[in-house]
């Protein structure tokens, strides 16, 4: 029976869109995709989810892969792009309704640093009973350690929560933990449909 609803945020909570993000400093095409391989495709970003690195780690790295010319945008994009993420209505509105029905209802994401000026726009999360982002635990999705990190945080049993992520890999290994799982594709009619089949009201 499931008890516990678990949310991801990029793109379950909140839009993440790396093109869409850099578009907001950026006009030409090609210098986009440069952007985006230098700073979100590069190990480093990963390594800050993890909080392995530092923001400046990353924003030295980026620095070293383009030319001078580029490295006033990459300071823009890195100092500024937590605030480029529209808030998706229906699912942050879900949250507040699974709240009202009694669920217990929390956030497990890939995360840095940065997620301590994200939450403050994320306004669905005082409607949660918790919260854990990789970059505070050293470890990220999709590995084990982090599912069992935030069981225990929360003393949660895997087999009474769902877990709502946009990355397969993610709900598989979930689903290996013991959880149940949605992988979200932006299609919220379909997501609902699938609550009810697993007896939440609507």
């Amino acid at each position: 029976m499931i008890k516990n609803i678990v949310f991801d945020m990029g793109n379950v909570l909140l839009e993440w869109n790396p093109d869409k993000i850099i578009k907001r400093f950026v006009d030409d095409e090609s210098r986009v995709q440069k952007l985006k391989n230098a700073i979100f495709e590069q190990e480093e970003w990963s390594k800050l989810d993890a909080g392995t690195v530092s923001e400046e780690d990353l924003r030295t790295k980026a620095k070293t892969m383009l030319p001078e010319e580029y490295h006033d945008d990459i300071d823009e994009i890195i100092d500024n792009w937590q605030y480029c993420m529209p808030i998706i209505s229906e699912t942050s509105n879900l949250v507040k309704y699974l709240h009202a029905k009694g669920y217990g209802v929390y956030l497990l994401s890939n995360a840095n640093s940065k997620f301590v000026e994200v939450k403050r726009d994320l306004h669905c999360l005082k409607f949660m009973d918790g919260y854990l982002a990789s970059y505070q635990v050293g470890v990220v999705k999709p590995s084990p350690e982090i599912y069992q990190i935030f069981f225990k945080k929360f003393d949660l049993k895997p087999e009474e929560c769902l877990f709502i992520d946009d990355l397969s890999a993610n709900c598989e290994a979930s689903k290996k933990m013991g959880m149940q799982a949605y992988c979200y594709d932006g299609d919220y009619e379909k997501l609902e449909e699938f609550l009810k089949s697993q007896g939440i009201e609507f």
